[in-house]
């Protein structure tokens, strides 16, 4: 939900002090079917835009200058100046285009009507009769043709050559002509022109064989034909200067070379690959791919829906930049909910305004790449088909074609996802001061749409492919909840799939022997081998010789009766027997103990758990059904034995969906659910799990802001510093030397033993690598030197433009989404553009 900072065209246009009203020029929409659409630009900006633009937007550029003659008009009215808000139109919807992927090798595209649909400059569209396409990218190598020719050849002089050569004119009346053979020293007469086809050829041999002239043959020749597409992109290469864009986007001039010009030789076609004939082909142009029905039926990139179209071309490292080319209205229903999901229709009208503001203000803001905006929070967040929602949806609908204007031109309108009460002049945080990005004061801060419900930890949860993996990450939750070691800051597949470490085991194998008083156990990485892990076992559960004494052979066998009991040494067969038949060992799941394989971390864990749950080791969790949560604490019971349970920040947080529990990173409690929790020494929640409550939920029960607390030592502090400043030195100390509006730092003074640097705007949050740059400062010194920094602050994000958290507030009060865009936007309108 953060916005970044994105580039814009700018330049200040000349307005008469009599212009009443003013229609701003605009891009046109519908200029080229991949999204050569026309956004706005001023009179000035027309001077004076990069000439490092995309290749492309030039020409956007160039029709927008012809379209402005007849859609930009001035009505000027003689006397005073009128107050009337200057307004802003576009002839038309813009396209909008997205760059999905920028580095593909191959990608797959689909759709669920019969046929995909596909485009290309200055061609007809193509239907492929298939509704699935892989695409890739290969070296263009020009198509050879055969070429056919007749020649009588071995002429042993050049008076040969020519008799027989005016023997063949007055034959059969065609052009003969004599030459010498060169490598065999002999003439030839080549007779007649090239021949398309070989019957072409053979027909004229015939011809000669009638005339006695029976000794001609037929001569096949190879050659390279180098299409048009190949010339007018080689020049389109040559004058892009730095475009990234390697596939053909216009034709140019002559499909001849002209002399001393050649194929660039690095080209690259893109391939299309289908089951139908019509859907293999190769292209040098971009290519752009639709379903028959683009409203209804979405077409798919990597199995992920989009709407309007998908294009494919070449880029300057020689892969796939993949472009969704999509309406801006459409492109919207997957942003406004990736941006701001919290369900108020008034807040998401909001955001639908400031997006769509933004998007317009953006187009060509990657323009050497061949797109306007990229699909993450360094443009807006957009999620495609899978993220539109009905609410979402109508947002969009209730505002279309509505943007913010400042003085008469789209502003650039940031925004954040908590401000922490206030926002920041854009100037103390950008750089530049924009009129209407000045700092307010968030109206929902102190009220009650700002009541904390949710709950949420600083651990990364597991991201998981494997189902199996699910029940083992509860497992080593619940574990290192009660003291076991975890060594990674995200459970994965690969994390469980690969070997535990020794330190790992140590401990693991540590607790055992702790809670069976034994001694700890030595342990080596190679502990991960089934024999060796039931060696270490068998000390701990078993005194020395015990099995071996007490097992007879035929005990032993029974109990090892699995497919490659063989293997185990006689020297440790007692004593698997006997852990497997007590329930402290298990196989692998093809009934082998594969005892030279080291267990995978989930199957040492599987192991662990087996055993703590044959010895009843893990407690009991606590249950309870939760009140509305408050201050990131947890109230449960009412009356006198009502209590609050603190949460560590660090919580192993569970939340059920459907009947299994996933590994969350935040859960909201609004009342009535059932949880199942257990606390550290000091009382505060280590371990909870969350079954959602089946009554309906208010909408207050998500987290206005975050309250965050971030310790850097001064060594840490320093080399993150060293990244924006060079030159500190050894740093001594860190001062704010000026806040904003807001009361955020905007200059900060870093003291080292190089003297005093400075740092300002927002850079300090991205050196310091804080979530917000509302915080204070607190150091703790170690004699006369800091060691430590401790910030702590308020929201998320960098504080500009309007509040998310604090629009949803507002709507939830009763404001209107233009009142809500005003109150963050100073002196802004809003105009409907189309």
């Amino acid at each position: 939900m953060v916005k970044r900072m994105a580039c814009k065209v700018s330049g200040e246009g000349d307005r008469s002090a009599a212009t009443s009203y003013y229609i701003i020029n605009a891009r046109c929409a519908a200029f080229s079917f991949f999204g050569f659409a026309m956004g706005p630009l001023r009179n000035t900006e027309l001077r004076s835009l990069d000439a490092n633009l995309r290749f492309g937007l030039s020409l956007r550029l160039m029709f927008f200058k012809a379209f402005s003659i007849f859609a930009a008009t001035v009505f000027v009215f003689s006397g005073t100046a009128s107050a009337d808000p200057i307004l802003f139109r576009l002839p038309a919807e813009p396209l909008i285009r997205i760059g999905l992927a920028t580095n593909a090798s191959q990608v797959s595209i689909t759709t669920s009507d019969p046929s995909l649909v596909a485009f290309s400059p200055d061609e007809p569209s193509r239907m492929l009769a298939s509704n699935r396409v892989s695409i890739s990218a290969r070296a263009y190598n020009p198509p050879e043709i055969e070429q056919f020719r007749i020649e009588f050849q071995n002429l042993p002089s050049q008076v040969d050559a020519n008799s027989l050569a005016d023997d063949v004119r007055a034959a059969v009346g065609e052009s003969a002509i004599a030459s010498i053979d060169v490598e065999k020293n002999t003439w030839r007469v080549w007779v007649g022109g090239i021949k398309a086809t070989e019957e072409e050829a053979l027909e004229l041999k015939q011809r000669l064989a009638d005339k006695d002239l029976d000794d001609a043959v037929v001569v096949v020749e190879k050659k390279q034909v180098v299409s048009p597409d190949a010339i007018a992109l080689t020049r389109q290469v040559r004058d892009a200067k730095k475009s990234e864009v390697r596939s053909l986007v216009r034709t140019t001039g002559s499909a001849k070379l002209a002399p001393g010009e050649s194929i660039d030789p690095n080209l690259r076609e893109v391939i299309v690959s289908g089951s139908s004939e019509e859907s293999k082909f190769s292209s040098l142009k971009t290519v752009a791919f639709g379903s028959l029905n683009e409203r209804s039926t979405p077409v798919r990139l990597n199995g992920k829906a989009y709407r309007g179209k998908i294009e494919v071309f070449v880029n300057a490292s020689g892969r796939l930049s993949v472009v969704n080319v999509v309406p801006l209205e459409d492109y919207l229903l997957g942003v406004v909910p990736s941006e701001l999901s919290l369900p108020q229709l008034e807040a998401q009208k909001a955001q639908a305004v400031a997006a769509r503001t933004y998007a317009i203000a953006n187009i060509g803001g990657y323009g050497t790449k061949g797109f306007d905006m990229v699909p993450t929070v360094y443009s807006q967040v957009y999620k495609g088909v899978s993220i539109e929602t009905a609410m979402g949806t109508r947002a969009v609908r209730e505002t279309r074609g509505m943007v913010a204007t400042y003085k008469g031109e789209p502003i650039m309108a940031y925004f954040t996802s908590t401000c922490g009460g206030r926002t920041e002049d854009g100037v103390n945080i950008f750089g530049k001061d924009e009129p209407y990005l000045k700092g307010v004061e968030c109206s929902l801060e102190g009220r009650r749409h700002f009541d904390p419900f949710t709950i949420r930890t600083s651990r990364t949860p597991a991201k998981l492919r494997d189902g199996s993996h699910l029940e083992l990450t509860r497992l080593m939750s619940r574990l290192a909840a009660n003291g076991a070691y975890l060594s990674a800051a995200e459970m994965t597949d690969d994390w469980f799939d690969s070997a535990p470490n020794a330190t790992e085991m140590a401990n693991w194998l540590g607790q055992i022997a702790s809670k069976l008083g034994k001694p700890l156990p030595s342990v080596s990485n190679t502990t991960a081998r089934p024999l060796e892990a039931a060696a270490v076992l068998a000390k701990l559960f078993y005194e020395p010789r015990a099995n071996d004494t007490l097992l007879s052979n035929s005990d032993v066998l029974y109990q090892l009766s699995f497919d490659d009991a063989a293997d185990v040494p006689a020297a440790m067969r007692p004593d698997l027997a006997a852990l497997l038949r007590d329930g402290y060992f298990r196989l692998r799941p093809d009934l082998t103990l594969k005892p030279n394989m080291p267990f995978t971390r989930a199957e040492f864990l599987s192991l662990i758990g087996q055993i703590y749950a044959k010895k009843k080791w893990l407690p009991d969790l606590q249950k309870a059904t939760a009140k509305p949560a408050a201050d990131g604490k947890i109230s449960i019971g009412s009356g006198r034995s009502a209590r609050s349970l603190t949460v560590r920040p660090d919580v192993f947080l569970f939340r059920q969906f459907g009947e299994t529990l996933y590994p969350v990173r935040e859960v909201a409690l609004v009342g009535g659910e059932d949880i199942a929790f257990q606390t550290d020494a000091t009382g505060a929640v280590a371990y909870l799990e969350v079954q959602p409550t089946s009554s309906p939920t208010a909408a207050e029960n998500m987290s206005p802001f975050t309250n965050w607390n971030k310790t850097v030592s001064a060594s840490a502090l320093q080399s993150r510093l060293s990244r924006y400043v060079r030159g500190i030195g050894t740093l001594y100390d860190v001062n704010v030397k000026k806040v904003g509006y807001s009361r955020r730092p905007i200059e900060i003074e870093i003291v080292g033993s190089n003297g005093i640097k400075t740092l300002s705007g927002g850079k300090i949050r991205s050196a310091l690598r804080l979530p917000e740059q509302l915080f204070v400062m607190n150091k703790r010194y170690n004699g006369n030197t800091v060691a430590s920094y401790t910030f702590t602050g308020r929201g998320w994000g960098h504080g500009v433009g309007m509040c998310q958290y604090g629009a949803y507030g507002m709507a939830k009060m009763g404001v209107k989404y233009d009142e809500i865009i005003k109150h963050y936007y100073t002196g802004v309108d809003l105009t409907k553009a189309y």
